[in-house]
């Protein structure tokens, strides 16, 4: 059983990942760069990890290790995601 202040932490990762994931997709739009757009992407494939990590632990009959494998992929993939929104600055044509 997963202790509920773990499940606390899981759940305001998950809110903070999709507020920060918003909140670069506006700047994307307002703005037009496409860092910013691969940022909100790579955000959300983070948070999209740690949801699907969640409801697998949790409500589906998934192993943990097999949940923290699905976590740490896309984690992963996020975070790459991530370094090359640092480096895709080109402005998107309007």
């Amino acid at each position: 059983m997963v202790p509920p202040v773990a499940v606390a932490f899981k759940t305001v990762t998950l809110v903070l990942g999709v507020v920060v994931a918003l909140l670069a997709f506006r700047a994307y739009r307002r703005l037009g760069t496409d860092g910013l757009q691969w940022l909100a992407v790579g955000f959300g494939v983070v948070t999209l990890g740690s949801l699907l990590a969640g409801v697998a632990d949790q409500l589906l009959d998934v192993s943990a290790h097999d949940a923290i494998v699905v976590e740490s992929g896309l984690t992963t993939l996020g975070f790459l995601v991530i370094t090359y929104s640092l480096y895709a600055t080109r402005r998107a044509s309007a």
